[in-house]
């Protein structure tokens, strides 16, 4: 939930933050932001908050920057002070953030119930990542009212383009959990999450394309998406893409290429004995071309794991 909390956060915020900002403002502090000097980002922030006590825009620049120790310490108690001010403000992606920094169990200024007041203010505004975190809230009551009142939450935030929404909705028709089971509709909401790059979705949506759920079926675009998240460093992808090669459906079969996705997706805990069994009986010459084709995909994932960056 945390990751979510965080992932939706750097989604809803940073798309956000120049709402309302003039372009010269924008081009000096949340455009330095964007392109990841976050120094100047703070600096160009803190001259605008100088020149105008109520640049709410800029207070939430510089809460998000502390927050994330952009160019600077961490500082969750700063980043909380920034959001409080651009609240005061009317700032509704403050609102929001503010939302999120009371509910981390390290901020000083925890407060999990003025969060969710402060969650249900900016989800009743629009804020799209808003009504994403407090529909997981609501579907974990558990209430088919609140599973209800979810599915509106997420839809408003999926047609703002938020891909973990998209993917979200899809999965609730999928279920048919606060909306009538429709595996058409499902199947649309996981297309529109592929479009916003979501790996989940990507996966979710190759199988129901492999297996003919809710779509035509078409198992070589579902290898293909297979092959997509796969690339990406996702295990479960690699796994299936692995069978997908051994079986030779939806691509040319190929052993190795089955061998070294499977090392590859074991290489990050995924197990499967039928799959070891695969590799047992490969011939030397197949063994050694898995085993380098597994190394560089090994190392591919690992040189492509998002890191801080630390501007």
């Amino acid at each position: 939930m945390k990751r979510l909390r965080r992932a939706l956060m750097l989604a809803g915020l940073a798309s956000s933050l120049a709402c309302g900002v003039h372009a010269a403002e924008t081009d000096q502090a949340y455009g330095a932001y964007q392109a990841g000097h976050y120094r100047r980002a703070q600096e160009e922030a803190l001259k605008r908050v100088e020149a105008n006590s109520n640049d709410a825009a800029a207070m939430t620049l510089l809460g998000e920057i502390y927050r994330q120790g952009l160019g600077v310490a961490p500082d969750q108690k700063a980043a909380t002070e920034w959001y409080e001010r651009a609240a005061e403000r009317g700032d509704i992606n403050a609102v929001y953030a503010l939302a999120i920094a009371l509910l981390d169990d390290g901020n000083p200024k925890h407060d999990a119930t003025r969060a969710g007041v402060l969650l249900e203010r900016a989800a009743a505004a629009g804020h799209p990542a808003a009504n994403y975190n407090l529909a997981i809230t609501l579907l974990a009551t558990g209430r088919s009212t609140d599973a209800q009142r979810a599915v509106a939450c997420i839809e408003l935030a999926a047609k703002a383009g938020l891909g973990d929404a998209q993917y979200a909705l899809g999965s609730l028709y999928k279920q048919g959990r606060g909306v009538d089971q429709d595996n058409a509709k499902a199947a649309e909401w996981m297309a529109k999450a592929v479009e916003s790059g979501t790996i989940a979705a990507e996966i979710e949506y190759a199988i129901m394309l492999f297996n003919g759920d809710g779509v035509t079926k078409d198992e070589v675009a579902a290898a293909r998406l297979f092959l997509r998240a796969a690339n990406k460093g996702n295990a479960i992808a690699q796994n299936r893409l692995a069978r997908l090669y051994q079986a030779g459906r939806g691509i040319a079969p190929d052993k190795a290429e089955a061998a070294a996705w499977h090392l590859a997706a074991r290489a990050q805990g995924l197990d499967d004995p039928v799959l070891d069994r695969l590799v047992d009986g490969l011939t030397p010459e197949q063994l050694n071309r898995a085993a380098r084709l597994a190394a560089q995909r090994i190392e591919g994932t690992a040189l492509t794991t998002p890191s801080q960056p630390s501007k």
